[in-house]
């Protein structure tokens, strides 16, 4: 997407995000005709007002994905750690799944041993690395 596209749709913001350095140039020019326009050498003002855009924009972009990112990260989290894993719909599921005929009797009953096993996620979690850690032993 190029800057004007990202200007319409997404805002200042979102330009000044995407497109820092381009910010930090529009900046500097608007430096250069405010001397030119009071009669002032226009170089100093482009470097100076070009060094205070390029500050403002990368500071505002590396704010906003680190922003994003932790936000991101905190609902992976909170998603994560949540508890609302449903046995009983596990557990329905492995029945259709046993009535369709993808499942044999004995992967059936190994499932369901499993989700006994597995109510929580917490546990989940623990029975995991418990396999990995065993199927690591067995490979050695």
């Amino acid at each position: 997407m190029n800057s004007l596209e990202t200007l319409r749709e997404r805002g200042v913001g979102g330009y000044v995000h995407d497109h820092p350095w381009q910010f930090a140039i529009l900046i500097g020019v608007v430096g250069a005709a405010l001397a030119v326009s009071n009669g002032v050498n226009p170089f100093p003002a482009f470097v100076g007002m070009f060094l205070v855009g390029a500050v403002l924009g990368l500071g505002y972009s590396y704010v906003m994905d680190f922003l994003s990112g932790r936000l991101s990260w905190e609902n992976a989290e909170q998603s994560a750690s949540a508890e609302d894993v449903d046995p009983e719909a596990a557990l329905h599921t492995l029945r259709e799944r046993y009535a369709d005929g993808e499942l044999s009797d004995a992967e059936f009953e190994t499932k369901i041993q499993r989700l006994l096993e597995t109510e929580t996620v917490g546990s989940a979690r623990e029975y995991a690395s418990r396999r990995d850690t065993d199927l690591e032993r067995e490979e050695a």
